[in-house]
């Protein structure tokens, strides 16, 4: 009866944690790390791997990546601990998840490739598959193999379309979106970010409709529709208002910057990439840093600032000599192995 009264307390807090995730992550976080701590008092596993998941979420949006991957590493051990294997490819998929948001590329391709070979065609595992296969397809993507990229993410947008969640499903459109924009096919990822940012206003994912501004921003542009893409950034930005996404936010300055400066209102273009730079630095995020230094740079230099423009370029070199001894370069990566998953 105890027992009984315990899970139903963990339950409901669990719950109220999934309410404020992509609303209220600062308050989210608060919560999911008191469950995390009666989880851990009590040897309550089931628990404690829900709420490790639900602090991956949270991270992703705020930026203690590191703290999540302890977080679900502890999890790991757990469900191995207490045989909750069927818990274990959902752990994999948010490390590999984790990793990936710090470009960690060789990390975060082991796990989601491990992770998608431990769900096979299972179909318990639908959406952990289609999210390691959604993975996959973006390192496809970081390292310029475009073709398999959309080849992966169209064969997870497939699998998520089946499974009626929109959170998923809104992730796999802007995803498979992105690379066909790559690939200059920018009528099709078009029509497929329109139809993410519906259903994200829809079911009230802000974060996805955000990205999904940004990305239909980019298309404007390459079509030099300036006008459209400032509206298009502005609604990014407002939408942003109402939940925490870093990343994107970062990506929504750094590119109103873009339209701002081919106005010449550069002294705009500058303070929106230097805000961009202050979330870019705060949360750790190297990669945007280092481009968004190089964009402060040009634009001070334009504006003749050079004192300014040295000091931007100075450090856009700096994080670019520590993230090549850092990380991997993504050409060594071994893309091989992933022929197998589409069979």
């Amino acid at each position: 009866m105890v027992d009984a009264v315990k899970s139903d307390v963990h339950s409901a807090q669990l719950k109220a944690v999934e309410q404020l995730i992509f609303t209220e992550p600062v308050l989210a976080r608060q919560k999911c790390l008191a469950v995390l701590a009666g989880a851990r008092q009590a040897f309550d596993a089931p628990t404690l791997i829900a709420a490790a998941l639900q602090l991956s979420l949270i991270e992703d949006q705020l930026g203690d990546l590191e703290s999540a991957i302890a977080v679900l590493s502890e999890a790991l051990v757990f469900a191995e601990e207490f045989k909750l294997q069927q818990r274990l490819p959902q752990l994999l998929e948010q490390i590999g998840r984790c990793y990936y948001s710090q470009a960690r590329y060789p990390q975060a391709l082991e796990f989601w490739h491990q992770c998608a070979v431990l769900c096979g065609n299972d179909a318990d595992f639908i959406a952990t598959r289609g999210l390691a296969l959604m993975g996959l397809g973006q390192i496809c993507d970081a390292c310029g193999e475009n073709s398999q990229a959309i080849t992966l993410h169209q064969r997870a947008h497939t699998l998520l379309a089946g499974i009626n969640d929109c959170f998923l499903l809104t992730m796999a459109k802007i995803n498979w979106a992105v690379n066909l924009q790559k690939t200059g096919q920018n009528d099709a990822a078009e029509f497929i970010l329109q139809d993410a940012l519906q259903l994200s206003l829809t079911h009230q994912l802000p974060h996805h409709a955000a990205e999904s501004y940004f990305r239909l921003a980019e298309i404007a542009i390459v079509k030099q529709h300036w006008d459209q893409a400032e509206r298009l950034l502005e609604e990014g930005l407002l939408t942003l208002a109402t939940t925490p996404y870093h990343w994107c936010e970062v990506n929504l300055l750094a590119l109103w910057a873009t339209v701002a400066a081919q106005q010449q209102r550069l002294a705009q273009a500058l303070e929106s990439v230097k805000r961009g730079l202050l979330i870019a630095e705060q949360d750790g995020l190297r990669h945007l840093e280092m481009r968004l230094n190089q964009q402060a740079s040009q634009y001070a230099r334009a504006m003749g600032l050079d004192d300014q423009a040295e000091e931007f370029l100075r450090k856009s070199h700096f994080i670019e000599i520590h993230l090549n001894t850092a990380f991997a370069p993504t050409t060594l990566l071994n893309f091989s192995a992933l022929s197998d998953l589409l069979i």
